[in-house]
């Protein structure tokens, strides 16, 4: 009994020990370069290249507001 509680408790402090040195070891990433809006000539003006993409996109709209104004009070 005591040699398979000295084996078992073995592979756990052995397991223990590897995983916190792989946790100490911290690789820091390159940060990729940035890559601004292109303007895309072949559709005219206003479009642009969606960045990563050779795929051209306009975006536009119009919004419309409306307003009234109630007065409760009224004498």
């Amino acid at each position: 009994m005591n040699i398979k509680s000295l084996l078992l408790g073995s592979a756990a402090a052995l397991a223990a020990v590897s995983g916190a040195q792989a946790a100490d070891a911290i690789v820091a990433a390159e940060p990729e370069p940035l890559e601004y809006v292109r303007i895309c000539d072949a559709y005219g003006a206003g479009y642009f290249f969606i960045p990563g993409t050779e795929t051209c996109l306009k975006i536009g709209g119009r919004v419309r507001t409306e307003g009234e104004w109630y007065d409760a009070y009224n004498p």
